[in-house]
């Protein structure tokens, strides 16, 4: 069979409303030029029409509206398979997709890591706007436009009630550790707009070396107990300290008798647990304050954590650091002898 037959029989084969790319009939022939002139020469006559060199389509014939292109899905995955190209909506568009907002974008915009030029339909103009590949890969297609979505929400004017409530319940779909790899590429004030979402202010918590100063199940890590009761000073996240991103429930434990024994009246008993206290330093000190916890030496403690977890800890931390944060972090663990 010709390569012009091999295309034509592809073409015919086509349904209404979808589309053929030439980089899918190059499968055809290794003279991929040849199965460029064909399919060029052949798709008028067998029905087809074009959006742009390289992207042809049956229309779908509607009762009321006659002729119709594609869905626009369908094109969208016909350009991503033409270009090889990485895509995803705007944070417009996954807002209104997503439900967050309920206006259509003036503007169609997707996100793409290739220089795509706009493709002009009927009824509107499809535009695509280069952007870092890095941030497209860094999740799911589904959690990657929850996240695009509230950047944009965040720039504009932040989020309302509704949306605070609904992007809560859509990031609980995810674990700290798919969150925290697809934020890698996100600046850091969205980092922590998001560890709002996920840790409301209202859930505060004693961390920090406060935590390592008040005893769980019957241990108690750190021996400066006295200053910290003198001088009532505590470390409260949301308040003036920084909780690491992912904090489960389980992490945390009620010190009310703690608090009740000393006469201490505070607005929260709830107390992080060593290693979730171990990972609030580091990610206040190492991540937020880009500086060295110097006075954080673990042979300085009576910490019963394993050595695994605290590495685990440190290379989550790692996940949503820039450079300069994990060789921060990188250099506390060799210091600490995790490493």
């Amino acid at each position: 069979m010709s390569i012009a037959e091999s295309v034509r029989s592809q073409f015919r084969r086509l349904p209404a409303g979808n589309v053929i790319t030439s980089r899918a009939l190059h499968r055809l022939s290794s003279d991929s030029l040849q199965v460029d002139k064909a399919a060029s020469r052949l798709y008028r006559a067998e029905g087809l029409k074009k959006i742009r060199n390289g992207l042809y389509y049956r229309p779908y014939n509607s009762k009321y509206f006659g002729p119709l292109p594609p869905q626009e899905d369908v094109i969208i995955r016909s350009i991503r398979q033409q270009y090889r190209a990485k895509i995803a909506p705007s944070g417009a568009l996954a807002a209104y997709e997503l439900g967050l907002t309920h206006a259509l974008p003036d503007a169609i915009t997707y996100d793409t890591d290739k220089r795509i030029a706009p493709i002009t339909l009927p009824n509107h103009t499809i535009y695509f706007h280069k952007v870092d590949g890095k941030k497209l890969s860094s999740a799911s297609s589904e959690l990657l436009n929850l996240l695009k979505a509230l950047a944009f929400l965040f720039k504009k004017e932040g989020l309302n009630i509704f949306q605070q409530k609904r992007a809560t319940r859509m990031l609980g779909h995810y674990t700290s550790e798919q969150i925290n790899k697809a934020l890698t590429y996100w600046p850091l004030w969205f980092r922590d707009e998001i560890q709002t979402l996920i840790n409301p202010p209202g859930e505060r918590y004693i961390t920090g070396l406060s935590a390592l100063n008040i005893p769980y199940q019957g241990n108690q890590a750190d021996w400066h107990q006295m200053g910290m009761l003198y001088n009532n000073k505590f470390h409260i996240t949301g308040d003036n300290y920084d909780s690491a991103p992912g904090l489960s429930t389980d992490e945390l434990f009620d010190c009310t008798a703690f608090l009740k024994r000393h006469d201490i009246d505070m607005e929260t008993t709830l107390c992080a647990k060593p290693l979730r206290a171990i990972k609030d330093i580091l990610y206040t000190h190492c991540i937020k304050k880009q500086r060295y916890p110097h006075f954080f030496k673990l042979d300085q403690f009576m910490l019963d954590v394993p050595v695994a977890a605290m590495k685990k800890a440190v290379e989550e931390l790692k996940q949503i650091a820039n450079s300069k944060q994990q060789q921060l972090l990188h250099r506390w663990a060799e210091d600490n002898e995790l490493n």
